[in-house]
């Protein structure tokens, strides 16, 4: 091997118990000398035919290594069948002189070359292989349980139990190995039931090609062809059944080549030959020749030698007439299906005899042959009979996981086993066998719920061990392309694959070939040939097999060809920043440059540069999660000690919305720094953030009390005419309605010419006025801060200009004008983040609330269930408020179940301290279910929070529709005096309410007129029903 690389493997250690004692009684070391050879001889054989490498010996002890330095997609089932044979072959050899015991465990491992005295495997699974076989009894085998894991349902295992090792902090977990089940491990999720999805037309050819061989009565060969797991022994099953149910009933049967241990040549069809002479595999070498009558020659199809002298090719022609005739006799009866499964582990007499069989039997024969595309690199028929099965497509193996499942499964985990599994059926059923095994997902009562997340999530063992056999079987050059290939990425250019390769000369076209890699029609380098990796996993596995120090060098290999060609790109920034901080991984990097660390600080300035630009560019495009991880990765690279990094890392999650996260972030750079100016402007930031901000908090009240004494300090600690004493006064004006900060805050920000501060400030001058109802002021700020919209560039800030405008209309009862706004305000919150479009849908919710739309409301309950769904990990009240809305419309509209469910749904948010901005819709739905006592608790929790601009309106009119409907005089005169304002939204709902506890009937027809006037119809007949009832 050129150069150590990452395998899984399942390691072997075998002991002779008692050896040591009979040596000493025989005092003869020729004797022992016969006795090792003896048992260095038989193991080898053991661990040779299951196409194992022994490792070394040493004494009465043998170590062996399955799955390296060659990597094998069954390595756990080959290691347990060795070890039983070592185990049987030890006792038929040695008798009760001595016996052995054998220790067997799978994991990660790094193969290189052995120096002198030591192995070619090294790593925890190697040790704790040998600690299993020290623990094991005398005759036991002790296998970890990953391996037990890896091997489950082809063998049967005592329970799982913790031992305690020497030189391992916690209990290793194995299981004693009891007996062999079957030659390879079912595949799939077994215990779920068969699943046959995606192939309906694949089925049909291979029915037609019976038929077909049926009606001619001439041979027909189907050779179905896919990669590994992509669904041949489930389409072949399929059809067996299907062929099972006709009558007549044809004549079946079916064999497998198998990848090692199978004896002869022939093996597939001994399966055959076996089950149509009724013998069993342990029946005599006589009893199968006296089945076999006058065709003894077919005994060869056993591995029996009955060529009596005649030439090799003389008794090979023989064999292949003598399968002919037989398969003719038995087509002139009915018609026959032959079935030979994955014939790329054939050999050339095989394909040779299927080739014949196909040729020269005369009769109705279908010939269904499996393998995998590397078969027909070598030519013959099953190149002009292939039927290619590429992988499902997204809806079908959607419906796979579904019906895997018998349920509908998770959406976080449907998309990860799509997106991971990219259509393989094999890849789809192990991925879900490992989120149930790792306890990701479980069962519930009436499907299947999620106990965890994709976090840590890694490639199951099966998968990966079946990739890896596949990449191992490349030539040297191609796999090391590969390698280099995968540090690229999921994409890739032929150029740097060359470059990086110290030496040999790859053939890309033999990874194309080899259905590796697809060569794009394109490229977005110029000059360059673009490639991808067929499957995500490939790219993953081979990844993997790299050491750290090696992906480290590729990495930054990498990084420096792609560096001037990114130049100027934009859309590489993430690119090049992901492949420099992959160089200089803190954990990697004094294996990596070990020799080399001079060059180490030059590629961390590097790094930290791309990193923050990418992070810069990821935030002007509102990729917000992938800015934060960008400076996240920045971060690490300084240990975490850089308060300028957590500064930008509380930015992108106050834009996120998240402000636990936010603060979070914002108290590490405070703890970081001593400066009074920073310190400052950090106070200032996070004050100002949670102003303009103010839903994105769980706890309402807990925020208000920090940011309270926060404003204090950041206004001590910076300079007057600076642009953070700025957002220190406009966070003092919306905090504590102050109009004095507010118009500092405007003067200051004019002097400094900065224009978004100044709309910030002249927003805190609108919200000041709306406060205490001059909504007529608040519309003229409003107003000035639209009429620069076109010259703010944030389409955040846009967003809150256009969201305070609508507030203002909405509050002088001009509801047709923002109609239009709430339209472009939705417009631009659909190209930013997830939460910026559930606040475009909460608009249009609070617009149709104050318009009592309620058949719009529930008629659009999907989007806002969709868009409450797609935000839900950010702390926003408008996750909570957006469903009670909903909830409200469906009460108006009688559906009530649908209500409740909805309000039990914003409950589960948990938010707290927001008052009527959630209490306002929950009065208004215990007063359609006509639920006072929850009407007037309500109210009364309410009544000491304070009110925010936005959603003052509807809070307003709940509290006057409360207060009336528990006659509670005293309570709707102090809340209506203030709203009984001309020209307003909340006028008529202050004279309905004052009508109703007053019965003074004006009060009622100056409502209901106002409403008219407004075109607010249902308001209007609702006060007339509100009056009747009255009466």
């Amino acid at each position: 091997m050129a150069a150590s690389e990452r395998k899984l493997a399942t390691i072997v250690f075998a002991d002779l118990v008692g050896s040591t004692a009979l040596a000493d009684a025989d005092r003869d070391p020729e004797r022992t000398r016969a006795r090792l050879d003896r048992f260095y001889s038989t193991t080898a054989a053991e661990v040779e035919r299951a196409g194992g490498t022994i490792e070394k010996f040493a004494g009465d002890a043998v170590m062996a290594a399955f799955g390296a330095p060659a990597a094998l997609e069954d390595h756990a089932e080959r290691a347990l069948h060795a070890a039983l044979a070592m185990r049987s072959r030890l006792d038929e050899l040695f008798g009760d002189t001595v016996s052995v015991r054998i220790g067997v465990n799978s994991g990660e491992v790094v193969v290189g070359a052995a120096s002198a005295g030591s192995a070619f495997v090294s790593g925890d699974a190697v040790n704790i292989a040998a600690r299993l076989e020290q623990a094991a009894e005398p005759g036991q085998i002790l296998v970890g349980d990953r391996t037990a894991a890896m091997a489950g349902g082809a063998f049967e295992f005592a329970e799982s139990i913790a031992l305690e090792v020497r030189g391992k902090p916690n209990a290793v977990r194995c299981r004693r190995l009891i007996r062999a089940l079957s030659q390879t491990r079912p595949r799939g999720v077994g215990w779920l039931g068969r699943v046959f999805v995606g192939r309906e037309g694949e089925l049909d050819v291979l029915r037609r090609a019976y038929d077909d061989a049926a009606v001619t009565e001439r041979p027909r060969m189907v050779t179905v062809v896919g990669e590994a797991g992509v669904g041949k022994t489930t389409l072949v099953r399929e059809l067996w059944d299907w062929l099972g149910s006709l009558s007549p009933e044809p004549l079946r049967r079916t064999g497998r080549c198998r990848a090692y241990g199978q004896g002869n040549s022939y093996a597939p069809l001994a399966e055959v030959l076996r089950e149509h002479l009724g013998l069993l595999e342990s029946d005599s070498q006589q009893a199968a020749l006296a089945a076999l009558g006058q065709r003894q020659i077919l005994g060869l199809t056993f591995g029996i030698d009955v060529s009596e002298g005649l030439h090799p090719l003389a008794a090979r022609d023989r064999l292949q007439e003598a399968w002919i005739e037989l398969l003719e006799e038995q087509a002139a009866q009915r018609p026959v299906v032959l079935v030979v499964e994955d014939i790329h582990w054939a050999g050339g007499p095989l394909l040779d005899l299927l080739d014949r069989i196909f040729d020269d039997v005369r009769g109705p024969l279908l010939l269904v042959c499996t393998c995998r595309p590397e078969l027909l690199e070598r030519g013959g028929p099953w190149v002009a009979t292939a039927l290619r099965l590429e992988p499902l497509d997204s809806k079908a193996a959607a419906t796979l996981v579904d019906r895997l499942l018998d349920a509908d499964a998770p959406n976080w985990v449907r998309e990860l086993v799509i997106d991971r599994g990219e259509g393989n059926p094999f890849f789809v059923e192990e991925l879900l066998r490992a989120l149930i095994d790792e306890g990701r997902l479980a069962r519930a009562d009436e499907g299947w719920i999620e106990s965890g997340d994709q976090r840590g999530f890694v490639v199951p063992d099966s998968v990966q061990t079946l990739l890896a056999s596949r990449i191992d079987l490349l030539g040297p050059d191609e796999k090391e392309a590969l390698q280099a290939a995968s540090v690229i990425g999921r994409a890739f250019w032929s150029g740097p694959v060359y470059e990086l390769l110290e030496e040999g000369q790859p053939n890309l076209r033999v990874l194309e070939e080899r259905d590796f890699i697809r060569r794009q029609p394109g490229s977005r380098v110029g000059g360059e040939r673009e490639y991808t990796f067929k499957h995500g996993l490939i790219r993953e596995v081979a990844y993997a097999s790299l050491t750290a120090s090696r992906r480290a060098q590729l990495h930054a290999g990498f990084a420096r060809w792609m560096e001037p060609r990114a130049e100027g790109r934009d859309d590489f920034a993430a690119l090049l920043a992901h492949h420099y901080a992959a160089a200089v991984r803190l954990e990697d990097s004094d294996l990596a440059w070990a020799g080399r660390e001079d060059e180490l600080p030059r590629l961390r300035a590097k790094a930290d540069d791309c990193l923050r630009r990418a992070a810069e560019l990821a935030i002007t495009r509102y990729e917000i999660d992938d800015a934060i991880e960008l400076l996240q990765r920045a971060l690490e690279l300084r240990s975490g000690q850089d308060a300028g990094l957590w500064r930008l890392i509380g930015r992108a999650q106050a834009l996120k919305y998240d402000g636990v996260a936010f603060v979070d972030a914002l108290n590490h750079a405070l703890e970081l720094t001593d400066d009074p100016r920073l310190r400052g402007e950090l106070y200032s930031e996070v004050v100002f953030q949670s102003s303009i901000r103010g839903g994105m908090w769980r706890d309402a009240a807990d925020a208000r009390s920090r940011d309270e004494d926060w404003i204090r300090r950041a206004l001590e600690l910076t300079a007057l005419e600076s642009a953070a004493h700025v957002r220190a006064l406009i966070a003092r004006a919306y905090f504590t309605n102050d109009a004095v900060a507010a118009g500092e805050a405007c003067v200051a920000a004019e002097r400094l010419g900065d224009l978004e501060l100044e709309c910030h400030a002249w927003a805190a001058r609108e919200e000041s006025a709306f406060a205490v109802g001059q909504y007529e002021e608040a519309l003229e700020w409003a107003r000035h801060c639209h009429d620069n919209i076109a010259r703010i560039s944030d389409p955040d800030h846009r967003h809150d200009i256009l969201e305070d405008l609508i507030q203002c209309l909405e509050a002088v009862g001009q509801l047709a004008q923002a109609r239009p706004l709430v339209a472009e305000c939705e417009q631009i919150c659909m190209t930013l983040s997830a939460h910026h479009r559930l606040h475009g849908a909460a608009m249009w919710l609070e617009l149709e609330d104050l318009c009592a739309g309620w058949p719009a409301i529930v008629q659009r309950r999907p989007v806002t269930e969709a868009a409450v769904r797609a935000n839900q990990a950010t702390p926003c009240v408008r996750n909570a408020r957006s469903l009670l809305l909903t909830a409200l419309g469906c009460g108006h509209a009688g559906d009530l179940a649908s209500a409740a469910t909805l309000e039990a749904e914003a409950d589960a948010f948990g938010a707290r301290g927001f008052g009527l901005t959630l209490d306002g819709p929950r009065i208004r739905l215990a007063l359609v279910h006509g639920d006072l006592a929850r009407v007037e608790r309500l109210l009364a929790e309410s009544a000491h929070l304070p009110r925010s601009g936005w959603n003052s309106l509807s809070g307003t009119i709940a509290c006057l529709d409360g207060f009336a409907a528990l006659r509670d005089r005293a309570g709707v005169e102090g809340e209506a005096a203030r709203h009984l304002r001309s020209g307003t939204l909340l006028e008529p709902f202050a004279q309905r309410a004052l009508g109703l506890v007053r019965d003074d009937g004006s009060l009622i027809e100056q409502a209901f007129a106002r409403f008219e006037a407004m075109g607010l119809a249902w308001y209007a007949a609702e006060t007339r029903r509100l009056a009747g009832v009255r009466e």
